[in-house]
């Protein structure tokens, strides 16, 4: 009995991939002798291989057995990221969002996913999707650079950002390029410095990537400082100058958004206790994009304030630098709140209306309808 109920988990990545592939891949007639012509494949030449079969059992049994162990193994194919889902994208939302708020495809483009279920993980999985496109073009583009200056291609650079939807994307897309027969190397920078939870801090990101190839580079400060701190922090000691230094490479920004109205935006950590920041206490607050504030007309700065902020490789000037060079990409997560499941339409529009530092926004089917209507009418 014991070997009978032995979990497919102990099944080879090359076994567990090929059973995908055959399942996966019939059409027509084939279809509906499917299952069993598989477990009969199976059965016949890897019944060695297999931990619930006994040997001595006549081949219609184990081909039974087998049988019915034929989704369970595409079930492993998936978990092991052999499978890649992508969900179905609503074109027209899509369209309309353009559209309305009077954005070049060329360079601002949405994706939304429509979806019924397991909405978030679906938006991270699009969501680092179109970051690994961004990533192949960028490749591909510093391949080329290098060839005319008769060089090495410069690693591409990557700011990963902060927060569960950032974790969730990261997630999926570390295992989509560990999966890359060559995958590109890369230039991990942390967007912000460690915070209060630290498995949702960039830092603790770069684990995921596991390639000595790979270059990574920390915001080795602490979480928070007083506005009027900041410049001088950016040359404090040689490891903080260096991340700042190295800003001028990120060519990529990975991240998502908070909205003010949301109890479990992480911005809250640093607002909730310092009454000092009026500006965004008296409700001009509408969301942060990696800890930036800014309210329904446009980014909130902080340079002047005499309270504190959190620290980030990116200010507000900075980011509007960043999205002039039509060779840098940054790609937002724009789903619900992973805890609660509030929409962040009100956060969203501003991103869409004044502060297109963005190239890419993922979202979700009733996120979009919502920045439909949402839509400051045009005078």
């Amino acid at each position: 009995m014991r070997e009978m109920l032995a979990g497919d988990e102990t099944l080879s990545d090359a076994l567990v991939f090929e059973v995908a592939k055959r399942w996966l891949s019939a059409t027509g007639e084939e279809q509906k002798k499917l299952t069993t012509g598989v477990a009969e494949w199976l059965v016949d030449e890897h019944g060695r291989e297999l931990p619930w079969l006994d040997l001595r059992w006549s081949r219609k049994r184990k081909v039974d057995l087998t049988r019915y162990r034929i989704y369970k193994i595409v079930r492993q194919a998936i978990e092991r990221d052999f499978v890649q889902l992508h969900p179905p994208q609503a074109v027209q939302l899509r369209e309309e969002l353009l559209q309305l708020y009077d954005l070049d495809p060329r360079r601002h483009d949405i994706d939304v996913v429509d979806v019924a279920e397991d909405l978030n993980d679906m938006v991270a999985r699009q969501t680092a999707e179109v970051a690994l496109q961004v990533i192949r073009k960028l490749a591909k583009y510093n391949a080329e650079v290098a060839a005319e200056q008769g060089t090495e291609p410069e690693p591409v650079g990557i700011g990963l950002g902060a927060g569960y939807s950032s974790l969730a994307v990261v997630s999926h897309l570390a295992k989509m390029i560990g999966s890359m027969t060559d995958p590109p190397r890369l230039r991990l920078h942390a967007l912000t410095a460690t915070i209060a939870d630290t498995k949702i801090s960039p830092v603790t990101f770069f684990s995921l990537f596991r390639s000595d190839r790979n270059e990574y580079v920390d915001l080795p400060t602490t979480a928070t400082v007083r506005c009027k701190e900041y410049e001088n922090l950016k040359t404090q000691d040689v490891k903080i100058r260096t991340a700042f230094e190295l800003r001028d490479r990120v060519q990529l920004i990975i991240t998502s958004l908070g909205a003010a109205d949301d109890e479990h935006g992480t911005i809250r950590q640093y607002l909730d206790y310092r009454q000092d920041h009026p500006e965004l206490l008296q409700g001009e607050l509408v969301g942060d994009l990696q800890y930036l504030p800014y309210g329904k007309s446009g980014a909130i700065l902080l340079n002047d304030n005499p309270g504190w902020r959190a620290v980030t490789l990116f200010d507000w000037p900075d980011l509007e630098k960043f999205a002039a060079d039509e060779n840098h990409y940054m790609v937002i997560c724009a789903a619900p709140c992973r805890r609660c499941r509030n929409y962040k339409t009100r956060a969203i529009v501003p991103l869409l209306e004044h502060l297109r530092v963005w190239t890419h926004l993922v979202t979700d089917r009733a996120t979009a309808e919502q920045l439909l209507k949402a839509a400051t009418p045009k005078a």
